[in-house]
């Protein structure tokens, strides 16, 4: 009658689905959604660890993103200050020609060796 009674086949809202940033193909789009709160600013190599403040060591990427890097830079700025020797990495990845990238596979090695892949898209 009203379909009060039928079961729901998809429960997964829009909002929740994966993100497609596979439009965003120049830096100046990533650029425009960045001024309105889409994306975020990130250093590859951060900044504290002597990263330079220069487009080729930005990425442009959802917050969540960014939250993500900086965790696992805090723990490797923790590990330095303890006095750890090590080498760091970080390496974007691309899904077709979109500037926003799919992955950032970060690494550690040296004195302690691991890494970490934050899937963005």
């Amino acid at each position: 009658m009203f379909n009060w009674f039928k079961k729901k086949e998809n429960l997964i809202s829009e909002n929740e689905k994966e993100p497609d940033f596979s439009r965003i193909t120049t830096k100046s789009k990533a650029i425009d959604l960045c001024e309105k709160g889409e994306l975020v600013k990130v250093h590859l190599m951060a900044l504290e660890f002597g990263g330079e403040d220069s487009e080729r060591n930005i990425l442009y990427v959802p917050e969540f993103a960014q939250i993500f890097k900086q965790r696992f830079d805090k723990m490797i700025e923790e590990l330095l200050i303890e006095g750890k020797k090590l080498g760091y990495s970080a390496e974007p990845e691309y899904k077709g020609k979109s500037v926003v990238p799919s992955k950032l596979k970060i690494s550690v090695t040296g004195e302690s060796e691991f890494k970490e892949t934050i899937n963005i898209w």
